[in-house]
């Protein structure tokens, strides 16, 4: 029997790496530079912008419905701010970004995100090329500002159900001296992660957590911005040089309600502020409070409501320009309508040094209220305590 020939094995050839991969694989180690943070804040608005619509339809279903338009706002003012400024090291770059969030996106996400920016770049201080360990401890500190600033923890159903997981992966990486962009991919799906696991929690922070049990279902807008802000960092590395996107927010000129600065005299009373999302409700609590006072002269009183622009929010600026307004060396009280005011002023109360006067206190009570009560104690000579005492009565007073 003849026997057959055995027929050639034909062996499959082992797959390869991508292109791709393989430019990746000998690419060298990127450079957390400061060239490197201005890639990011161009990738950054890349992405907000990409993404707006997305964001601002997840906000409008448990929020306020702007904040997308409100990232592409902030996130443009940062680009002109960075192009005119031209920060030199990455922790003045991210300061400087932390401060103009703050100072021109109105609702929860300006003090939010810059408290959380600007402390990382306080951290990171004079640093030009930090590590990945030093990137994740400094980012580390930011995460805990936010949470001292909104009272947020894990599980609440906020950005930081997003920041905190990315934040332990970078630093879990660092540890472990992977390299930058392993270390980055890691921070990226558990930030994710954590945005998508969002949606089975209930929202116990926020205007969304008004909504209770209903707002299990839908994921935080906060939380997927972080999981952008993350990926836009990881694009950062390879990405090519490129234009910032400098669209800034048209500067409003300086409303009518905020006066010259008082001299600083200890003679003076308690200077007060009204924060409200909007223009129209400040100055017609302020009217209405001025109104009910009768004959005695008036407290040193100034609004800042709105955006600059003419918009719905709250904005730093408007309320430091209307406490330095109204300061006549007793404090200022500052009475807020709803809570991104709130973490406004509390974020301008945490800068160092800050911005706000000497002795300027956050008052609690009703806006309407709150306003006639703290105006009155302030144009009859009260003290600080005394207006801040006539606040506690205000929000004690029930109506039935």
């Amino acid at each position: 029997m003849t026997a057959t020939p055995a027929s050639p094995t034909t062996s499959t050839p082992s797959p390869t790496p991508s292109a791709e991969a393989a430019v990746l694989d000998t690419a060298p180690e990127a450079a957390l530079d400061t060239a490197y943070f201005r890639r990011w804040i161009a990738e950054t608005n890349r992405l907000v912008r990409r993404d707006s619509a997305r964001l601002t339809e997840l906000d409008a279903v448990i929020g306020d419905g702007d904040h997308g338009a409100n990232l592409v706002r902030g996130f443009g003012a940062v680009g002109a701010a960075v192009a005119e400024q031209r920060p030199t090291t990455p922790g003045a770059l991210l300061t400087l970004a932390g401060t103009t969030l703050t100072n021109t996106v109105g609702g929860a996400s300006g003090p939010l995100f810059g408290t959380a920016l600007r402390r990382t770049g306080k951290v990171l201080g004079d640093t030009g090329t930090p590590t990945v360990t030093e990137l994740g401890a400094a980012l580390g500190a930011g995460l805990k500002s936010v949470q001292k600033l909104g009272g947020a923890e894990l599980g609440d159903a906020t950005l930081v159900d997003a920041l905190a997981p990315a934040v332990t992966a970078l630093a879990e990486a660092g540890e472990a001296d992977r390299p930058l962009r392993e270390a980055l991919d890691e921070a990226v799906r558990a930030a994710r992660a954590g945005a998508d696991a969002t949606e089975a929690l209930e929202a116990r922070k926020g205007r969304a957590s008004y909504l209770g049990e209903r707002s299990i279902g839908h994921q935080d807008a906060g939380a997927n911005s972080v999981a952008l802000l993350m990926e836009a960092l990881r694009a950062a590395v390879d990405a090519p040089e490129a234009e910032l996107v400098t669209e800034e927010p048209a500067a409003a000129e300086e409303p009518a309600q905020v006066r010259e600065q008082a001299p600083k005299t200890r003679t003076g009373r308690v200077g007060i502020v009204l924060v409200s999302h909007s223009k129209a409700v400040a100055e017609s609590v302020a009217a209405l409070a001025g109104a009910l006072i009768g004959s005695v002269e008036p407290a040193p009183l100034a609004v800042a409501g709105g955006t600059p622009d003419g918009g719905i929010g709250t904005s730093a600026e408007l309320i430091t320009a209307a406490a330095r307004s109204v300061d006549e060396g007793r404090g200022v009280a500052v009475l807020c309508d709803m809570g991104s005011a709130v973490l406004t002023v509390n974020a301008l109360l945490g800068e160092e040094p800050s911005q706000l006067p000497d002795g300027t206190r956050i008052v609690d009570a009703p806006f309407l209220e709150g306003a006639v009560a703290i105006t009155l104690t302030s144009a009859i000579g009260g003290d600080i305590d005394a207006v801040l005492a006539a606040a506690e009565d205000a929000r004690g007073y029930r109506k039935r």
